[in-house]
């Protein structure tokens, strides 16, 4: 509050325009302030369990955010090695598209790790029922980092061998590729992954998941609008008016 008020201080005295000058003043400064950025979020600690996934929901701007972090600094990496039921090396997130709406994209925006991958697998659904060691029953999976599925931006802790001008790597080993290959799991699958298709309305469970590095991530889950068929009165009318236009013009030519 003292900030603001320190703000107004300095705001130049209305001379012919009275109070409108100061007001018109303010907006201006938090105009500015409003396009200042904004510290990055932390990441969120998503479910480990596969049947109560987190639910996240869309912005303003139809986008499903998965911003979190698996086998991190602090967590018990040690069953996430073992046979053993993982422990804070997966996420579990499902999201859900209302009627009318279908996925666009599943971009990697940003990966932050000591490991050159981690794993990502959808399927339909409000839980992760899939096989998590055939893929059956997933719609598309991949790695993701700077193997496989690419991030657009990278954190510090990728390895030195990593940071050339591409970010992504060739194959198994630390070179990078000559063309960087796309950030969108939806076109950058896995060869044995199936093939995802039409993604429309209805529930998705996401599985993530690293067992050797700790490990920040960044996916967009970008929705779009399906455009509507036209009602069946509206329908009708537009034919009806489309033949009578259609008989306007060959009369015309006709004569």
């Amino acid at each position: 509050m003292k900030l603001f008020l320190g703000l107004f201080a300095l705001l130049p005295a209305p001379i012919a325009a009275g109070r409108r000058a100061v007001t018109t003043t303010a907006l201006a400064v938090l105009v500015l302030a409003a396009q200042q950025p904004v510290a990055t979020a932390a990441s969120t600690n998503y479910s480990d369990d596969k049947t109560a996934p987190t639910q996240v929901f869309a912005d303003v701007l139809g986008r499903y955010i998965f911003d979190g972090q698996v086998a991190g600094t602090g967590l018990n990496t040690t069953s996430c090695a073992s046979s053993v039921s993982p422990v804070n090396c997966v996420d579990y997130i499902t999201i859900n598209l209302p009627t009318g709406i279908a996925i666009s994209s599943i971009n990697l925006d940003y990966y932050d790790s000591t490991d050159d991958r981690a794993f990502i697998g959808f399927q339909q659904g409000s839980q992760f029922t899939a096989n998590q060691a055939t893929g059956a029953g997933m719609l598309a999976y991949n790695h993701f980092g700077w193997r496989g599925l690419c991030a657009t931006t990278y954190g510090s802790l990728r390895l030195p061998s990593a940071s050339a001008v591409n970010n992504c790597t060739n194959g198994t080993t630390t070179d990078p590729v000559s063309t960087p290959t796309t950030t969108d799991l939806l076109t950058n699958l896995n060869a044995s992954s199936p093939t995802p298709g039409y993604l429309g309305s209805g529930d998705y469970s996401f599985w993530i998941q690293q067992v050797s590095g700790d490990s920040r991530y960044t996916f967009t889950v970008q929705s779009y609008e399906v455009p509507g068929p036209l009602p069946v009165v509206g329908a009708a009318a537009a034919f009806g008016w489309s033949r009578r236009l259609r008989r306007r013009l060959g009369a015309k030519s006709l004569g």
